[in-house]
């Protein structure tokens, strides 16, 4: 009986770890996630364009913030702005219109933005993204 409950306490606390920003090894993706997860400041972002998307999201900012084009375009689009013609990186505008016209994945070349995406739509699983960073955020956002 004891070994059952132990083993079920290892299972519940795995997945409590894949489904926390702890699990994201860049510093910067982790203290974004941890913002968006709570009500914690965006300030502990160095990238000065993540934290502006971050303060964006959190109606904290402007997306005017952003220096790059395609992030500030993505982040216009999001916040219903703008469309998403105006990003040039084919992957980028292919996630922004999967997400906000409910169209498919597939225009995705990257497989694990593709993955993503999927899973971000409910289409799919974690699982099936490669990079670490990524799927740890994905484990995060599909446990809300």
């Amino acid at each position: 009986m004891r070994y059952v409950l132990m083993l079920l306490l290892v299972c519940f606390s795995g997945v409590a770890l894949a489904a926390s920003c702890i699990s994201i090894n860049d510093k910067d993706q982790r203290a974004y996630c941890y913002a968006k997860q709570s009500n914690s400041s965006c300030i502990a972002i160095n990238n000065a364009d993540l934290r502006a998307q971050c303060n964006a999201e959190k109606g904290k900012g402007s997306c005017l913030a952003i220096n790059d084009k395609d992030q500030r375009a993505y982040c216009n689009a999001r916040k219903s702005t703008s469309s998403c013609i105006a990003i040039n990186n084919a992957d980028l505008r292919a996630q922004c219109n999967a997400e906000l016209k409910q169209s498919s994945c597939l225009g995705i070349n990257d497989k694990d933005q593709r993955a993503y995406c999927y899973a971000k739509k409910g289409q799919g699983s974690c699982i099936a993204i490669n990079n670490a960073d990524l799927r740890a955020r994905c484990n995060v956002e599909r446990s809300k």
